[in-house]
Protein backbone atom coordinates (compact mmCIF):
# COMPACT_ATOMS: atom_id res chain seq x y z
CA UNK A 1 0.00 0.00 0.00
CA UNK A 2 3.08 2.22 0.54
CA UNK A 3 3.73 1.59 -2.49
CA UNK A 4 1.04 2.35 -4.41
CA UNK A 5 0.08 5.77 -2.26
CA UNK A 6 3.60 7.18 -3.14
CA UNK A 7 3.34 6.20 -6.80
CA UNK A 8 0.03 8.04 -7.00
CA UNK A 9 1.54 10.69 -5.36
CA UNK A 10 5.07 11.50 -7.54
CA UNK A 11 2.62 10.60 -10.36
CA UNK A 12 0.72 13.84 -9.74
CA UNK A 13 4.35 15.53 -10.31
CA UNK A 14 6.23 13.28 -12.51
CA UNK A 15 3.51 11.37 -14.94
CA UNK A 16 5.67 7.71 -13.71
CA UNK A 17 2.12 5.95 -15.42
CA UNK A 18 -1.05 6.51 -17.01
CA UNK A 19 -2.66 4.22 -14.56
CA UNK A 20 -4.02 6.16 -11.75
CA UNK A 21 -6.73 4.28 -10.32
CA UNK A 22 -6.50 2.12 -7.22
CA UNK A 23 -8.23 -1.35 -8.57
CA UNK A 24 -6.03 -0.36 -11.84
CA UNK A 25 -2.81 0.03 -10.79
CA UNK A 26 -3.33 -3.12 -8.32
CA UNK A 27 -4.73 -4.89 -11.28
CA UNK A 28 -2.37 -3.68 -13.79
CA UNK A 29 0.78 -3.38 -12.48
CA UNK A 30 1.23 -5.31 -9.46
CA UNK A 31 -0.99 -8.60 -9.91
CA UNK A 32 0.42 -8.51 -13.60
CA UNK A 33 4.14 -8.24 -12.35
CA UNK A 34 3.80 -10.73 -9.80
CA UNK A 35 2.39 -13.67 -12.75
CA UNK A 36 6.35 -14.39 -13.43
CA UNK A 37 5.81 -16.65 -9.96
CA UNK A 38 2.94 -18.38 -11.49
CA UNK A 39 4.71 -18.72 -15.41
CA UNK A 40 8.07 -19.88 -14.02
CA UNK A 41 9.41 -21.43 -10.64
CA UNK A 42 12.17 -18.75 -9.67
CA UNK A 43 14.93 -19.86 -7.86
CA UNK A 44 15.72 -18.86 -4.18
CA UNK A 45 18.27 -16.25 -4.34
CA UNK A 46 18.14 -15.82 -7.94
CA UNK A 47 19.88 -12.48 -9.44
CA UNK A 48 16.51 -10.74 -11.76
CA UNK A 49 17.13 -8.05 -14.28
CA UNK A 50 14.43 -5.72 -15.24
CA UNK A 51 14.73 -3.57 -18.05
CA UNK A 52 13.10 -0.62 -18.77
CA UNK A 53 11.29 -1.20 -15.53
CA UNK A 54 9.55 2.00 -15.31
CA UNK A 55 8.44 2.93 -11.87
CA UNK A 56 9.62 -0.56 -10.63
CA UNK A 57 7.30 -3.20 -12.41
CA UNK A 58 7.73 -6.16 -12.47
CA UNK A 59 11.19 -5.85 -10.40
CA UNK A 60 9.96 -3.96 -7.30
CA UNK A 61 6.46 -6.13 -6.86
CA UNK A 62 8.87 -9.51 -7.06
CA UNK A 63 11.02 -7.98 -4.60
CA UNK A 64 8.31 -7.51 -2.21
CA UNK A 65 7.16 -10.78 -3.05
CA UNK A 66 10.21 -12.49 -2.61
CA UNK A 67 12.73 -10.50 -0.79
CA UNK A 68 15.51 -13.38 -1.65
CA UNK A 69 15.68 -11.97 -5.41
CA UNK A 70 18.43 -9.79 -6.11
CA UNK A 71 16.91 -7.34 -8.64
CA UNK A 72 18.66 -5.09 -10.88
CA UNK A 73 16.29 -2.19 -12.38
CA UNK A 74 17.32 -0.47 -15.56
CA UNK A 75 15.52 2.29 -16.16
CA UNK A 76 16.62 5.67 -18.71
CA UNK A 77 14.23 8.16 -17.63
CA UNK A 78 15.48 10.19 -14.99
CA UNK A 79 12.07 10.86 -12.79
CA UNK A 80 11.17 7.29 -12.79
CA UNK A 81 15.23 6.08 -11.42
CA UNK A 82 14.57 9.02 -8.91
CA UNK A 83 11.21 6.95 -8.04
CA UNK A 84 13.18 4.06 -8.06
CA UNK A 85 15.73 5.28 -5.69
CA UNK A 86 13.18 6.43 -3.09
CA UNK A 87 10.23 3.99 -3.12
CA UNK A 88 13.67 1.33 -2.75
CA UNK A 89 14.57 3.17 0.13
CA UNK A 90 11.67 3.92 2.15
CA UNK A 91 10.29 0.19 1.51
CA UNK A 92 14.36 -0.90 2.83
CA UNK A 93 14.33 -3.06 0.44
CA UNK A 94 17.87 -5.20 0.34
CA UNK A 95 19.96 -6.45 -2.60
CA UNK A 96 18.41 -3.51 -5.21
CA UNK A 97 19.99 -1.74 -7.39
CA UNK A 98 18.57 0.60 -10.16
CA UNK A 99 20.80 1.58 -13.02
CA UNK A 100 19.73 4.85 -15.01
CA UNK A 101 20.59 4.39 -18.35
CA UNK A 102 19.73 2.19 -21.39
CA UNK A 103 20.04 -1.57 -22.38
CA UNK A 104 22.93 -0.53 -24.56
CA UNK A 105 24.93 1.79 -21.55
CA UNK A 106 23.96 -0.86 -19.26
CA UNK A 107 25.48 -3.49 -21.42
CA UNK A 108 28.36 -1.36 -22.04
CA UNK A 109 29.23 0.22 -18.51
CA UNK A 110 28.62 -3.44 -16.90
CA UNK A 111 31.47 -5.96 -14.82
CA UNK A 112 31.91 -8.21 -17.40
CA UNK A 113 31.46 -11.27 -15.23
CA UNK A 114 28.14 -9.69 -14.20
CA UNK A 115 25.13 -11.84 -15.15
CA UNK A 116 21.72 -12.75 -14.36
CA UNK A 117 19.31 -15.29 -13.78
CA UNK A 118 16.26 -14.07 -15.39
CA UNK A 119 15.45 -10.80 -17.13
CA UNK A 120 12.26 -9.24 -17.32
CA UNK A 121 10.48 -6.88 -19.31
CA UNK A 122 7.06 -5.44 -19.69
CA UNK A 123 7.26 -2.42 -21.79
CA UNK A 124 10.33 -3.27 -24.07
CA UNK A 125 9.76 -4.58 -27.50
CA UNK A 126 10.77 -8.61 -27.29
CA UNK A 127 13.34 -7.92 -30.10
CA UNK A 128 15.12 -4.93 -28.86
CA UNK A 129 15.77 -7.55 -25.76
CA UNK A 130 16.45 -10.77 -27.29
CA UNK A 131 18.78 -9.09 -29.59
CA UNK A 132 21.28 -8.71 -27.10
CA UNK A 133 19.45 -10.01 -23.33
CA UNK A 134 21.76 -13.72 -23.81
CA UNK A 135 24.86 -11.26 -22.97
CA UNK A 136 23.27 -10.60 -19.43
CA UNK A 137 22.24 -14.27 -18.78
CA UNK A 138 23.88 -16.66 -17.05
CA UNK A 139 24.30 -20.45 -18.14
CA UNK A 140 20.64 -21.54 -17.51
CA UNK A 141 19.21 -18.00 -17.82
CA UNK A 142 15.80 -17.11 -18.97
CA UNK A 143 13.70 -14.37 -20.62
CA UNK A 144 10.44 -13.38 -18.75
CA UNK A 145 8.46 -11.69 -21.27
CA UNK A 146 5.21 -9.70 -20.69
CA UNK A 147 2.92 -9.00 -23.42
CA UNK A 148 -1.00 -9.49 -24.05
CA UNK A 149 -0.69 -11.79 -26.97
CA UNK A 150 1.48 -15.12 -27.41
CA UNK A 151 5.46 -14.93 -29.10
CA UNK A 152 4.78 -16.20 -32.77
CA UNK A 153 7.53 -18.74 -33.11
CA UNK A 154 8.34 -17.97 -35.95
CA UNK A 155 9.03 -14.15 -35.23
CA UNK A 156 11.55 -15.49 -32.52
CA UNK A 157 14.32 -14.57 -32.80
CA UNK A 158 17.19 -17.89 -33.98
CA UNK A 159 19.35 -17.52 -31.06
CA UNK A 160 15.98 -18.51 -28.64
CA UNK A 161 13.71 -21.12 -27.95
CA UNK A 162 10.44 -20.20 -26.24
CA UNK A 163 9.92 -22.92 -23.34
CA UNK A 164 6.60 -21.86 -21.96
CA UNK A 165 3.75 -19.44 -22.04
CA UNK A 166 1.62 -18.91 -19.18
CA UNK A 167 -1.70 -16.91 -20.59
CA UNK A 168 -4.32 -15.56 -17.62
CA UNK A 169 -7.35 -12.87 -17.94
CA UNK A 170 -6.30 -10.17 -15.53
CA UNK A 171 -9.38 -9.15 -12.72
CA UNK A 172 -12.72 -6.77 -13.84
CA UNK A 173 -11.82 -7.32 -17.58
CA UNK A 174 -8.91 -5.31 -17.62
CA UNK A 175 -7.86 -8.48 -20.69
CA UNK A 176 -5.43 -10.87 -21.51
CA UNK A 177 -2.07 -10.99 -20.46
CA UNK A 178 0.71 -13.58 -21.15
CA UNK A 179 4.13 -14.09 -19.72
CA UNK A 180 6.55 -15.95 -22.19
CA UNK A 181 9.62 -18.10 -21.15
CA UNK A 182 12.37 -18.08 -23.36
CA UNK A 183 15.92 -19.30 -22.95
CA UNK A 184 19.11 -18.79 -25.40
CA UNK A 185 18.78 -21.68 -28.14
CA UNK A 186 22.37 -22.85 -27.36
CA UNK A 187 21.31 -23.81 -23.23
CA UNK A 188 17.69 -25.68 -25.08
CA UNK A 189 20.30 -28.39 -26.61
CA UNK A 190 21.13 -29.05 -22.96
CA UNK A 191 17.72 -29.29 -21.76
Amino acid sequence: MVYLKQLQLWNQTFNLTSITLDDEIIIKHFVDSLAALKADDIKAGARLIDIGTGPGFPGIPLKIARMDLHITLVEPVRKKSSFLHFITGLLRLENVNVFEGTLESFLNGRPPDESFDYLTTRALKHDVILRDGSRLLRHGGKAILYSSQPINRSDLSPNWSLMNEYTFQLQKGYGRRVISIAIPSAEMKHC
